[in-house]
């Protein structure tokens, strides 16, 4: 070009990232392994085991210094075959094994659970359907509505060995998580920083605590702020989330309208949604005052202090809003308190809860990332159910957050105690000798043997446990016996843990 050769490189660095001339990512890779094993350097300066910062402390240490820069760009590169992105799994064993005190021979999959980490290929699938999301609810984004070309869908069919693309290994994740059906809010148009929302509520009852107040009391009022509005054309919304079920009412003075939403659809978005249908349906009506009455603090509180990471919903609704002002319209949003005998919202809430037609609203993506985040907690939780054998999994079966004692020491001693490694009973391991065996019962030596088995140990547990025969869960479990710790010193085995 322009006289000069332009010369062929094996490799190209965009935005961060290394781009090979096979995109197989594995120069990527190991050159993201290499900064963060530098970065690791951090965490093993802090987490000495008798005097180191606490787990927490670290975990966030971790998450900004080392897993930001995993996270990085793991939508792209996270394409490359498993065995080029395995070779990232030893820097997050390292790191969890550094900010729990774990010790070395610690099962990888008990150091997810314990502290609370999922492995890194569930986070790259998070982190890759979110990006996934904002594609699909962006319009404006170039990728938006991309579809493979068939003659591609054939290749890809007849070389299984082939990595898939991104959105075809998206389009798999999605229908594992049954999801591929399902409609996605698009993005709002944002209103203009120059215009500003002429929305405003009343709150007659703001001056009243409900635990305090009678409903008396609120009828009362309500029934005060209705004569001051007798002329409105009263219109009563409510929202309504059980346990898989997910509705909304909108209830006029001669009709009801009642529709379920997908039950992974939170109470904001079927309360939000219960207002754009009134408004919707005001629409419809001859011209005149109108007051919409909902229990939602939170919707219109949202609606008067609009800002760029509102729900999709508060665009339409204040769209919707501003064109029926300027029809002519004369419309007031009004909060009241729920279950406290106010006819119009009792009646809002009975026929929400009784809902049966199904309306097709796209669901927004805030809500679809809460579900995304449980079906993969639910991914992770059944790979731990099979660790049958797992010592862990007998004292923590369900994958959730313990709080940590904030004493180093003492939560290093728990974590390897729950985890079933500890240096006393695993040392062998690395030096190459034979497993220890109790002197008193001729077996090989483990944390459960020597919590709740040795008979040697017998009076020290009644002593401190009340009981010959504890449980390890009563033991180690999410909140330790408060004498753990006085029955390992008193055995001798509390130096050696």
């Amino acid at each position: 070009m322009d006289g000069r050769i332009i010369q062929i490189e094996n490799q190209v660095r965009f935005l961060g990232i290394l781009f090979d001339r096979k995109l197989t990512f594995l120069s990527h890779v190991k050159c993201l392994r290499k900064r963060c094993e530098r970065a690791l350097n951090i965490l093993k300066v802090l987490s000495n085991t008798s005097w180191g910062a606490d787990r927490l402390s670290l975990q966030r240490i971790y998450r900004a210094t080392i897993l930001s820069k995993l996270d990085y760009g793991s939508a792209i590169y996270g394409s490359a075959r498993n065995s080029v992105l395995k070779k990232l799994d030893p820097i997050h064993h390292s790191a969890l094994r550094l900010c729990s005190g774990a010790f070395r021979t610690s099962p990888t999959s008990s150091l997810y659970v314990d502290c609370y980490e999922p492995p890194l290929e569930i986070r790259r699938q998070m982190l890759s359907l979110h990006y996934y999301l904002r594609i699909s609810s962006n319009i404006r984004h170039p990728c938006h509505g991309f579809q493979l070309r068939p003659f591609l869908h054939r290749l890809q069919q007849a070389r299984p060995s082939s990595v898939p693309t991104f959105f075809t290994r998206m389009h798999n994740l999605m229908k594992d998580f049954n999801l591929h059906d399902v409609p996605i809010s698009l993005q709002p148009s944002f209103l203009p920083p120059w215009k500003d929302s002429e929305f405003k509520y009343l709150n007659p009852f703001g001056s009243f605590d409900k635990s305090n107040t009678s409903d008396t009391i609120f009828q009362q009022l309500f029934a005060d702020h209705r004569l001051r509005f007798h002329d409105f054309v009263p219109i009563y919304t409510d929202g309504s989330k059980l346990s898989s079920r997910v509705s909304f009412a909108v209830v006029f003075p001669k009709s009801v309208s009642a529709f379920t939403l997908l039950p992974f659809c939170s109470i904001f978005t079927a309360e939000i949604t219960a207002v754009f249908h009134a408004l919707k349906q005001i629409l419809k009506c001859p011209i005149g005052k109108y007051a919409i009455y909902t229990d939602s603090l939170s919707v219109l509180q949202v609606l008067n202090s609009l800002h760029c990471k509102s729900h999709p919903l508060v665009f339409s609704v204040l769209d919707l809003y501003e064109k029926l002002i300027s029809q002519g319209f004369s419309l007031v949003f009004c909060w009241v308190p729920s279950h406290v005998g106010i006819a119009g919202n009792e009646q809002a809430d009975s026929n929400a809860r009784s809902a049966t037609h199904f309306s097709h609203e796209p669901v927004p993506v805030c809500d679809l990332k809460k579900h995304i985040k449980s079906c993969l907690q639910m991914k992770w939780q059944i790979h731990w159910d099979q660790e049958l054998n797992n010592k862990l999994h007998s004292i923590k079966p369900i994958i959730e957050n313990w709080s940590e004692d904030v004493n180093r020491k003492r939560s290093t001693i728990l974590t390897r105690l729950r985890i079933g490694h500890t240096r006393f009973t695993h040392r062998h391991l690395l030096l190459g000798e034979p497993a220890p065996t109790c002197p008193h019962c001729s077996c090989t030596m483990s944390v459960k043997h020597i919590l709740i088995e040795c008979k040697h140990f017998k009076i020290h547990r009644l002593r401190f446990f009340n009981t010959s025969s504890p449980t390890l869960t009563t033991m180690i479990g999410r909140h330790p016996h408060i004498y753990l710790f006085e029955f390992l010193k008193i055995t001798g085995f509390y130096p050696h843990i």
